[in-house]
């Protein structure tokens, strides 16, 4: 789903650098923390919307797992797996801490109508959760 919904908690600032072959730019998408239970979500993950998204990585009902480490203000997600030198570098205040600079995982990252979703392991998924409780103001 794409746009404000239940259990999708707006994340203000969100920038997203993509870095691919013959392409450099910058795009600042909607993006959610979007709550599972909550329209149709079974897993807690990030919704980044903005068309460019579809166009430059991923199109809707592709999918594909990136390489994710921390940065300082937000991570990186590598796909250079499956395309060389593709990362999209995502920053934003609010998701500080979600991955800690150096810290590294795997993420699912797929294309939906109108941009892409990004899932995490489970103790970045609870990270992500506090995250939206902060923005909230929901801190207990």
């Amino acid at each position: 789903m794409t746009g404000p919904a239940p259990g999708k908690i707006r994340i203000p600032g969100v920038r997203v650098i993509i870095v691919a072959p013959g392409f450099h730019g910058e795009v600042r998408p909607e993006a959610y923390i979007h709550l599972k239970g909550y329209s149709r979500a079974r897993v807690t993950h990030l919704d980044l919307e903005d068309p460019v998204l579809n166009e430059k990585l991923l199109p809707p009902g592709r999918s594909m797992y990136a390489r994710i480490r921390g940065v300082v203000g937000g991570f990186r997600l590598d796909f250079s797996r499956y395309v060389d030198g593709l990362v999209l570098e995502v920053r934003s205040e609010a998701l500080r801490g979600v991955l800690r600079p150096g810290e590294a995982s795997i993420a699912y990252v797929g294309g939906k109508p109108g941009g892409i979703f990004v899932g995490f392991k489970k103790p970045f998924i609870q990270r992500l959760e506090e995250a939206a409780r902060r923005i909230t103001g929901n801190v207990s």
